[in-house]
Parts: C-alpha cells; structure tokens; sequence
C-alpha cells in the first residue's frame, strides 16, 4: 500500500476513475459501515502507477489517498478492467488497517459471527 497527498479536489475524481476498484473506506459505506470520510482508498494496477500519480498530482507520503498495487497479472482477475468489485471481505481486512479506531471496531465488528 502507498499513501499520497492530494489537493482535496482530486478526492472525488481519483476514486471515480473507471480503472480503480475502491475499497476500504472508500468502499465501507456500500457495506454499510461507516459514514463519510475525509480519505479514498482503492486498489490500481501497478502498471498504472505513474499515469494515475501524474494525472492527479499525487505527491508520495502520508496523505488522504492510499492506493493498494495489484499486479498486471492479477489485476484481470479482479475485474478491474469491466468494472468488478473488490470482495465484502477484502474490503473489511483493509479497514482494519486503518488508522482509526472507529473504522477499526466497525469492520471488527462486521466480522464478527
């Protein structure tokens, strides 16, 4: 995974882009989990990277913007390219990766039995 600093405008448009998957807290609200945040999380394809960095102005460090790489070769397998969705559970391990504890104990919580 790699952070990035974006102009707050860029927010909406990077995680909007056809060819990212979002995940995370991007994605916790379709789950129901969390309400808005401040941040876009999404998986991309590595072969994308400096595109996708260039495009919006991504400067590399701790930021709002985490983009998780996938492989060239596992990206088709995502869907990424027709517009697949990343797995409830996946999106569930990547929220508690974050550095919030109330993202932390909403995505504990979904999986708990």
């Amino acid at each position: 995974m790699e952070e990035f600093d974006a102009h707050p405008a860029e927010l909406k448009r990077i995680i909007k882009r056809p060819d990212v998957l979002p995940t995370g807290v991007s994605a916790g609200d379709v789950l129901g989990l969390l309400g808005r945040t401040s941040g876009v999380e999404m998986y991309a394809q590595a072969g994308e990277r400096d595109g996708i960095v260039t495009e919006h102005a991504l400067v590399p460090r701790t930021g709002p913007v985490r983009i998780r790489w996938v492989s060239d070769e596992i990206w088709p397998l995502l869907g990424g390219a027709v517009g697949g969705g990343v797995p409830r559970a996946a999106v569930l391990l990547d929220l508690l990766e974050s550095d919030e504890p109330r993202v932390r104990r909403e995505a504990a919580r979904a999986l708990a039995p």
